[in-house]
């Protein structure tokens, strides 16, 4: 268990330091004394100075024609070109080898890389119909590439694999060997005018020629590190090749597919968690020796920065038995270790001690706690899987971003860009990117500490103007291994693209919520003119929906129906770019500030009653419907790009209005009601922008059943309005209102027919009950009128008769018919009073016959006409005209009712 007070001193170290370099010399001699005879294969190295700039005649020639004899044809129709690279740095245009024939037949056969891009040259025509014939770059490792030519035929192998397959498109398929061979450099003449662009930097091994066909295994066997018979036209380890600038030496064939461990280490004392943090934002892992003699090396580098890493515990491992006890595996691939290296009564902490640290004196291990507050360094294993990207630059490969921790300078490990350039920290302590290619400071940047490094997102300060940019300028970069679909947080850690500004804290610095702005507007974009339509010739069409939140009044009256309308509009605007838009309109809302910036559309209503609108709430969104664009790998944070047809922008404003409705009321209370509301783009003319029909329609969000009408049918149409000069879309939302007729009912018709059928029953009281039948017949009457008064107050002051209206004259006539009938009935009777007090004469025949006169017959006539009168009307004109008339009435009301409601 490592202590503070287990620190040693400096001269301890010093002794140590010296005893073990004597215990690495003593293992190098014995390795190399057990080594036996190998077989061997020449290596060519290129500019392997990673600091110093290229150069443009650092070759590798040999002349070709010197082993195709002149009395033998040198045009082959099958041809084999073999060999393995392993670069240290790239260049723009990285040529493997390069053959010609004259100054002007240069390019016979040329074969380079671009980045991960492979491609040839063939008989001077460059070949574009293999755009799939990529490879990891693998800086520092070997890779085997077999090119096969078979009359108009490509077949390309990488280590092995076939990648590529297809015609070569030349008129003449055959490859005339009778010329320059060139290695690491292409020929713009005839062994001459190389281009420094062009170079190769790195080592070139085992190029081979052949002028057959080579199968599938024999390819597979080469890429294997097998031997093999040297190619019969060309071999580099065969021919004496002329070599300028390069460096030849000898290796054992297997070592070519032999994997080398690296690492790293990181020379400031942190404790577990942010070692391994360290490690991971620059792709690496916590390194762990496999066998004594790495973890020899790893001591022996590691004592370096003694000083740095504090402590006789001085170093982090990366290995754990936090699975399984006593099994100790790798941070890298959970791999178990091959050998482990504890010191004496070590590991001793059981299951409450997982992690290792390295004890200075001796380099061996003790394990520890994983979650202890012990400072100590960190080594980290080398992994070029996911290289480091700088990102904000204007580079047209990607490539040209990758960079790698791979060594030491300034006592602190250095960033090696992948085309040349350098990140370090120099003896002030400030951090500088160097052009190895110009010899020049690019920028600088001040870090906050010593242990602070440019991983992440900085400002920078240019010394040279670089893409737009001038000298002095600050411009922001980023250091991480962030793939393109991953967003880079200011401290360099790494979080998924959709996470980015979605209102929640994915960074641990929280920069991910930071500068949410959604829309990129282009140079010269003017928010007062609206965008073009996609077809030349027709208007951009907006769609629209307006959704009905709720009927606040209906006043039939006033002929005004007070309503609350959510207006949506949506459109397409190409001109802008779009940021991080999320899978919903919560994520994806504009601030005012955003929405100000873009074009919206503007409106009005031409049927608002007395301009009584209140626009309540305003917001805008973006829909997303589109797919991103491909990332931009110069992007700084790696954002995620729409273009501007792959989102709507969604307007939706909330409105309070009062809107005039004409209301019919003729039949009254069976009357269905047509309203509308109008929506008119303003002062755009039509030709220029206007309603989408396919795209519009109207939702109703609330209860249909209203006080005192039923929402039955809704819908949109297009209509357009303005003069003769201009038009307007316009946008007609019509809705049909149907009266709610059950208590009208139950209020009017009810109580008028209860009241005519007291009139009625009026027709059978006796007689001489005059004072009641009156009483009775005009207090109905009157009740019949005040209900007449009541009602027609309720409804809306027309010109025309309305059916209600009918009803009650109805009512009021046949009250009026028995009141009357009343009063003649009486009068009649009054008549037979009359007739009864005058005397009675006798006629002359009646004296003479002696009959007596009797008044009998003419009182009996007299009486029953009154009478009479009140049968005929009771039981005949009274039903018969309240059958016909509630017959034709009903007919005609019920009809129009229901053909509206259909």
């Amino acid at each position: 268990m490592p202590t503070t007070e287990g620190k040693m001193a400096s001269s301890q170290r010093l002794q140590n330091l010296a005893v073990l370099m004597a215990f690495k010399v003593i293992a190098m001699v014995v390795t190399v004394a057990a080594a036996g005879p190998t077989t061997e294969v020449k290596v060519f190295g290129m500019q392997l100075d990673i600091w110093a700039p290229p150069l443009p005649d650092v070759v590798v020639t040999y002349n070709l024609s010197l082993n195709i004899p002149q009395d033998e044809p040198s045009d082959f129709k099958e041809v084999s070109v073999c060999y393995r690279a392993r670069p240290s740095t790239l260049t723009s245009y990285e040529t493997h080898i390069s053959f010609a024939r004259s100054n002007q037949l240069n390019d016979v056969l040329h074969l380079y890389r671009r980045g991960e891009r492979h491609g040839f040259y063939f008989n001077g025509v460059r070949q574009f119909g293999f755009p799939n014939l990529t490879s990891p770059i693998n800086l520092h490792q070997w890779t085997h590439y077999c090119h096969i030519f078979n009359d108009g035929i490509y077949v390309a192998f990488i280590d092995g694999i076939e990648k590529a397959r297809g015609v070569i498109a030349t008129k003449e398929t055959s490859l005339n060997l009778r010329g320059m061979l060139t290695l690491g450099q292409e020929q713009d003449s005839l062994a001459g005018n190389y281009d420094v662009d062009q170079a190769f930097r790195g080592h070139i091994a085992q190029v081979n020629i052949w002028r057959r066909i080579l199968s599938p295994d024999e390819v597979r066997h080469q890429a294997s590190c097998m031997e093999f018979a040297p190619g019969d036209i060309f071999s580099s380890d065969r021919d004496e090749v002329d070599v300028a600038g390069v460096t030849v030496e000898k290796i054992d064939i297997n070592d070519l597919c032999q994997t080398t461990r690296e690492f790293v280490i990181f020379p400031e004392a942190q404790y577990m968690a942010p070692s391994q943090r360290a490690c991971h934002r620059v792709g690496y892992k916590v390194y762990s020796p496999d066998t004594r003699e790495e973890n020899s090396a790893l001591h022996l580098q590691s004592l370096e920065f003694a000083e740095e890493c504090l402590s006789n515990y001085h170093l982090w491992i990366g290995v754990t038995d936090e699975e399984k006890e006593g099994v100790w595996r790798k941070f890298s691939n959970n791999k178990v270790v091959g050998e482990t290296v504890f010191e004496l009564f070590e590991p001793n902490g059981a299951e409450g001690e997982n992690c290792i640290l390295m004890f200075l004196p001796n380099g061996l291990w003790v394990d520890t706690s994983c979650s202890i507050e012990w400072p100590a360094c960190v080594p980290c294993e080398v992994d070029r899987s996911s290289p480091l990207r700088l990102r904000g630059f204007c580079f047209k490969n990607e490539a040209e971003t990758f960079y790698e921790v791979l060594g030491y300078k300034g006592e602190k490990p250095y960033m090696h860009g992948y085309f040349g350039f350098m990140i370090f920290r120099n003896d002030s302590g400030v951090w500088e990117m160097y052009d190895t290619t110009t010899n020049e400071i690019v920028a600088y940047l001040k870090v906050p500490s010593k242990s602070s490094y440019p991983i992440g997102v900085h400002t920078w300060t240019l010394q040279r103007s670089m893409c737009e940019y001038l000298v002095g300028s600050k411009i922001q970069l980023s250091l991480s291994i962030c793939n393109s679909s991953e967003f880079t947080c200011a401290n360099g850690d790494c979080i998924p693209r959709e996470k980015r500004c979605n209102t929640q804290n994915d960074c641990d610095d929280f920069t991910d919520e930071d500068n949410c702005e959604m829309i990129i507007l282009p140079r010269g974009y003017r928010s007062n003119r609206p965008p073009e339509s996609q077809m030349p010739g027709t208007p951009m069409h907006v769609g629209a929906v307006v959704r009905i939140l709720r009927f606040v009044e209906v006043n039939d009256v006033s002929g005004v129906v007070d309503m609350e309308i959510l207006v949506e509009l949506k459109w397409q605007d190409p001109r802008v770019t779009y940021l991080n838009l999320g899978d919903t309109l919560e994520w994806n809302r504009l601030s005012e500030g955003e929405s100000s910036l873009i074009w919206t559309p503007k409106f009005k209503f031409p049927n608002i009653q007395n301009g009584n609108v209140k626009l309540l709430d305003e917001e805008l969104f973006l829909k997303k419907i589109g797919i991103p664009q491909s990332p931009d790998f110069n992007d700084v944070r790696m954002e995620t790009v729409y273009a501007g047809n792959a989102a709507y922008v969604i307007q939706q404003q909330h409105y309070s209005g009062s809107f005039a409705c004409f209301f019919d009321v003729f039949f009254y209370p069976f009357d269905t009601q047509t309203c509308f509301i109008s929506i008119q783009l303003a002062a755009i003319r039509k030709e220029v922008v206007s309603f989408s029909q396919e795209e519009t329609e109207v939702e109703y969000l609330e209860k249909k059943v209203l006080p005192s009408f039923v929402v039955t049918k809704y819908k949109a149409e297009i209509t357009d309005g303005g003069n003769n000069e201009t038009r307007y879309s316009v946008l007609k939302v019509e809705f049909m209102l149907t009266r709610r007729w059950t208590v009208i009912v139950l209020g009017v018709f009810v109580p008028t027919s209860m009241l005519l059928i007291i009139g009625y029953t009026t027709l059978f009281v006796n007689l001489s009950l005059l004072d009641v039948r009156l009483a009775v017949s005009l207090t109905t009457l009157l009740v019949l009128y005040t209900l007449f008064s009541s009602t027609s107050d309720s409804l809306p002051v027309t010109a025309y008769v309305k059916m209600i209206d009918v009803w009650f004259f109805y009512c009021i006539f046949l009250l009026f018919f028995i009141i009357v009938t009343h009063v003649v009935s009486e009068h009649l009777q009054n008549r037979r009073r009359v007739l009864n007090v005058h005397p009675v004469f006798q006629t002359d025949l009646q004296k003479k016959n002696g009959t007596p006169v009797s008044i009998s017959s003419t009182a009996i006539n007299n009486t029953r006409n009154p009478e009479r009168l009140l049968v005929v009307v009771r039981f005949y004109i009274i039903p018969v005209t309240v059958i016909i008339f509630n017959l034709i009435y009903w007919i005609v009301l019920l009809g129009r009712f229901s053909i509206f409601n259909q």
